[in-house]
């Protein structure tokens, strides 16, 4: 009897190469289930109960969606209400590109160039001077307490001009009048470059001229090397500097065998080495590095002047003070070259970037095909 009931509830299993069939509808599939599930709780034996219960696993697993009673209230997933666009990250708006034009515009004429740089040297100068100022207190300098004084100040003065927050502008003439005020006070045997210059200070007001003309004009140059004024800066510089030059020539025909006349052959090759900065747009003119050149060289000229009086080796105190003067001075004169710089970038940027783009970067004319020549030799003889 159970191998009959058995066989009249299995149906005959369909090979395994056979396709199957998609039911058509959900419901439908779902009564049957429970039909066949009613018919085999009626009947007695277990084995039935079980095969039964597999194939209705069986078919459950091979329908692709899950079998849902037709009373259900959920609604369908595709009408499942969607996520609100409010969760949606907004987009961030595109930043505006940076065009050609404007870039070849910042590089031929920038506005307030070399900002965060004068901001350093100012910092730097400030420290070095009040170290300056210390060394009269330990003995290495002569002075004394009155010597370190005014050290103190210009270095205190100079950091603060470096920290505070001010314009462009502002703190360009603040590094010019400090600057200057440095070295003059030097002339007069003070401060961090006292006594520079003490037998020659005709000389030494020339140098000084010219150590922060100079290289302000040639920085000037190599920032704005598309503006025709900065040419005529330059031409000026070298008219504040001809006074020097023309005292170094002077002091360099005696020939003397002195440390002063290396220095003078010194100061005239680096101030030669400025006409550079004559030369065309397309390039800068390396008017930086000369500009720095021309610190380094007017400085080693003091030092290698005022190293040539008499008794400047009599102490190792004096031969050192002599050094840290001569260092004092171009610390001082690049202080007052790059803020003299800074005031005429700000003066004179606007008019600086009134150029023509196209005639600050002319194309190479082409070259035209040579026309073919007709020559009496001929290889097709």
């Amino acid at each position: 009897m159970a191998p009959k009931a058995l066989a009249e509830v299995e149906p005959a299993e369909a090979p395994a190469s056979a396709p199957r069939s998609k039911p058509r509808d959900l419901a439908a599939v779902a009564d049957g289930a429970a039909a066949v599930a009613d018919g085999v709780e009626a009947s007695s034996d277990g084995v039935a109960v079980s095969g039964v219960s597999r194939k209705v696993a069986s078919s459950a697993e091979t329908t692709p969606f899950p079998a849902t009673s037709a009373t259900t209230s959920s609604p369908p997933p595709s009408l499942a209400p969607s996520s609100p666009r409010s969760e949606e990250r907004p987009r961030e708006t595109p930043a505006k590109p940076l065009l050609a034009s404007e870039a070849l515009m910042e590089d031929l004429a920038p506005i307030e160039p070399s900002r965060q740089a004068a901001r350093f040297w100012c910092a730097a100068v400030g420290l070095g001077f009040a170290g300056l100022g210390a060394l009269p207190l330990v003995g290495v300098r002569p002075g004394g307490t009155v010597a370190a004084l005014p050290c103190f100040l210009l270095g205190g003065v100079t950091l603060a001009a470096a920290l505070t927050r001010v314009s462009y502008r502002h703190r360009g003439v603040a590094m010019l009048v400090l600057g200057m005020l440095t070295a003059l006070v030097g002339l007069g045997g003070a401060g961090p470059a006292a006594g520079i210059a003490a037998n020659a200070p005709l000389l030494g007001f020339a140098r000084l001229l010219a150590a922060t003309t100079l290289p302000a004009a040639l920085l000037f140059r190599a920032r704005y090397r598309a503006y025709a004024g900065a040419r005529w800066l330059l031409a000026g510089a070298f008219l504040c500097a001809l006074p020097f030059v023309a005292l170094t020539v002077l002091r360099l025909a005696q020939l003397s065998p002195e440390l002063a006349t290396a220095g003078s052959f010194v100061a005239i090759v680096v101030v030669a080495a400025a006409l550079v900065g004559f030369m065309g747009s397309e390039t800068t003119g390396a008017g930086t590095y000369v500009g720095l050149g021309v610190l380094c060289g007017l400085g080693a000229e003091l030092a290698l002047s005022d190293l040539s009086r008499p008794g400047a080796f009599a102490t190792w105190q004096s031969a050192t003070s002599t050094i840290l003067a001569a260092v004092a001075f171009g610390a001082a004169t690049g202080l007052s070259a790059l803020g003299l710089f800074q005031i005429l970038a700000w003066r004179l940027s606007d008019d600086a970037r009134r150029i023509d783009l196209h005639a600050a970067t002319p194309e190479k004319p082409r070259r035209k095909p040579a026309p073919p020549t007709t020559s009496d030799w001929s290889s097709s003889d």
